[in-house]
């Protein structure tokens, strides 16, 4: 049977009520419907399974709700996207907010690829979140043609946004890609869309990013909850793609107490400026987005809760591999990383 035209939109939940009352309103709010809408639930008892239901009695879009109870991230996007009617999928996660325009940026881009990566803006609603949007997370206008200053700092220190490095809030992709790569990786629960987007982009399929293709997503309200998140995160993803980075970082945290104390004179100016360069970008988001100065010394801080998080992810992840072990799922949540919760604590 031939694949249906459109896209289909995968969605995967485990108790994501909350979340899923932000989502909804935005599919049913695009200029380019949605083929179906695909929501595959790990078990919910928050009346999540609920508010599907009623959604799917009055939404234009199809939604179709599959119940896989303990089924992780990984798991749960390759069931929906197997599933799936159309040849073209687009995943996005409980709690985003994508505009209006954006499954209609994805269906303008996605003539002659295979992938399209969108972007995600950081909608910070409290000091802490917007410290986290700014010191963690690339701006959206960081793409493109941006100053070599910022692109040297991109390099150096910190994500951007690119094609090949994904994240499943705003992605979408032709199913004979995903076939020919083997889905996302199952034995991981988080850093599974970016190794899904590198293995088709390093498989010859062709990508871009797209950033029309944009949802808003909040942060995580606490700082145990992001220093959970980011070793999560680097746990699964240390195992794809390269390493480098994560030596780095290592390098970086160990090397620069040894200058400050041991370097003398010289080994503190140098310590000091890697910091102050390490600083530069997020200072810069910060004055651009108006932040008072009064918050950025919180800048320093989450940038520490973040890179020691992940070098104590990676760190793990190393001994997994080592151990021949799949990454365990914690408490079945299976939208552990892509899917904030706000009651996380």
């Amino acid at each position: 049977m031939a694949a249906a035209e459109g896209i289909t939109v995968i969605v995967t939940v485990y108790n994501d009520r909350a979340e899923l009352a932000q989502l909804l309103p935005a599919l049913a709010a695009q200029t380019v419907a949605p083929h179906e809408v695909i929501v595959v639930d790990g078990g919910s008892t928050d009346g999540t399974l609920e508010l599907l239901e009623s959604w799917r009695e009055s939404a234009d879009a199809p939604v179709r709700l599959m119940v896989e109870p303990g089924v992780n991230i990984s798991a749960g996007r390759n069931i929906g996207i197997a599933a799936a009617a159309t040849e073209w999928v687009a995943c996005t996660d409980a709690g985003c907010r994508p505009v209006p325009g954006w499954l209609e940026a994805f269906d303008r881009a996605r003539d002659g690829r295979d992938l399209v990566t969108g972007i995600y803006t950081v909608d910070g609603e409290n000091a802490f979140e917007r410290a986290l949007s700014v010191a963690l997370y690339p701006a959206a206008d960081e793409t493109g043609d941006i100053p070599p200053t910022v692109a040297a700092w991109h390099k150096l220190f910190g994500k951007r946004m690119q094609a090949e490095f994904a994240s499943a809030r705003s992605m979408a992709f032709s199913k004979r890609a995903w076939e020919a790569v083997g889905g996302f990786p199952e034995n991981v629960y988080a850093g599974e869309d970016p190794a899904l987007s590198l293995a088709i982009m390093e498989a010859g399929f062709p990508g871009v990013l797209e950033p029309g293709a944009a949802v808003g997503w909040r942060p995580r309200a606490t700082w145990r909850a992001n220093a959970r998140m980011y070793r999560n995160y680097s746990r699964g993803m240390v195992r794809f793609g390269s390493r480098n980075r994560h030596y780095a970082r290592m390098a970086a945290w160990l090397g620069a107490p040894f200058l400050v104390l041991s370097g003398g004179r010289p080994g503190r100016a140098l310590a000091l400026a890697g910091a102050g360069a390490y600083l530069s970008l997020p200072v810069r988001r910060a004055a651009r987005r108006g932040i008072s100065p009064l918050e950025w010394w919180r800048l320093p801080l989450v940038i520490a809760l973040k890179d020691l998080s992940q070098i104590a992810g990676a760190a793990q992840g190393l001994l997994d591999e080592a151990q021949g072990k799949a990454q365990p799922t914690p408490g079945r949540r299976t939208s552990e990383y892509q899917a904030p919760s706000r009651s996380d604590g």
